[in-house]
């Protein structure tokens, strides 16, 4: 019955339709799909459009002109934070800077200060050493470095001069002290430095060397002055003294208290000591002085003296 009903108009048609409607369907489809890829097309194609008007088409290697400013404005600004920067870099670095040279300024002006103060201190000092400190000094006489105990201790000023008729050692001149001293003037010795050379020959050169400057088996009397006073000087001469310049075990002074002709001229050796350790007589003798009222009195004490 379905075979004979194949022809069928009816029969016939509705294969047609399905058909019909399938490729319908289908077409649509491909249409709407065309449709929306257009559109989306033309939509990517305008927005393409309108972000291209405002962009700049750049060379490969090459900047975009605004990057280029952006970049110039970046690398102005970055100078100016780095001169800025600099600049108070520098002004903090010079105030540290001014203040160190202020600081150092002030140092040398204290460092000038305590140099002079140095200087005057030594210049003090080199009088105590030379001129005996508190003391006054004979003028023009250069005093050494290292002078006698006594110069040290109170100048070689000549305080009093013995008159021609005092019972003892007329013509001595006396320091501040009362210790006997030199008094030097125009190149000639008093009566007691010349007289002292010549009572050291006779009495102590053969120990203690010419001009005394010690030997192998006495001491340098013109450095051991430095550490004796007058009196002190005295006492060894009167008694004596034994292993202090030697620890060898000989080393003897002798007593000379009971011998005339040293003691009748102690004041005279000692004169010309400490000359010889001030440094204001030289080797050798000293120029003789004129004769005068006091040498001739000066004379003629060591002769009665010595029992003349």
């Amino acid at each position: 019955m379905l075979a004979s009903n194949k022809n069928s108009p009816i029969l016939s048609r509705q294969p047609r339709s399905i058909a019909f409607v399938y490729r319908v369907t289908i077409e649509e489809t491909m249409t709407h799909r065309t449709l929306t890829g257009l559109a989306g097309a033309l939509l990517l194609s305008t927005a393409g459009y309108a972000f291209a008007q405002g962009t700049t088409v750049i060379p490969a290697g090459q900047s975009a002109p605004d990057m280029q400013v952006a970049q110039a404005d970046s690398g102005a600004a970055a100078q100016n934070q780095g001169g800025a920067a600099a600049a108070a870099a520098t002004s903090e670095g010079e105030q540290p800077a001014a203040a160190e040279a202020e600081a150092e300024a002030e140092a040398s002006t204290e460092g000038d200060g305590e140099a002079a103060g140095s200087e005057e201190q030594a210049s003090e000092s080199g009088e105590a050493a030379g001129g005996g400190g508190e003391g006054e000094m004979q003028a023009g006489l250069e005093v050494d470095s290292t002078p006698s105990a006594d110069t040290k201790a109170g100048g070689n000023a000549v305080a009093e001069t013995k008159p021609a008729d005092a019972d003892q050692t007329p013509g001595l001149a006396l320091d501040p002290a009362g210790s006997p001293v030199y008094a030097l003037a125009d190149d000639s010795a008093d009566w007691y430095t010349w007289r002292g050379y010549k009572k050291y020959g006779a009495n102590c050169l053969q120990c203690h060397g010419p001009d005394g400057m010690g030997s192998s088996f006495a001491p340098n009397l013109a450095e051991s002055v430095q550490n004796l006073s007058y009196y002190d000087f005295a006492g060894i001469i009167v008694s004596g003294q034994q292993n202090q310049w030697s620890s060898s075990g000989n080393s003897i002074m002798p007593a000379w208290g009971e011998d005339p002709n040293v003691m009748c001229s102690l004041d005279a050796i000692y004169v010309y000591l400490r000359g010889r350790t001030d440094g204001v007589v030289g080797r050798g003798e000293p120029k003789r002085p004129e004769k005068t009222e006091l040498t001739d009195a000066a004379q003629q004490h060591e002769y009665d003296c010595l029992g003349f």
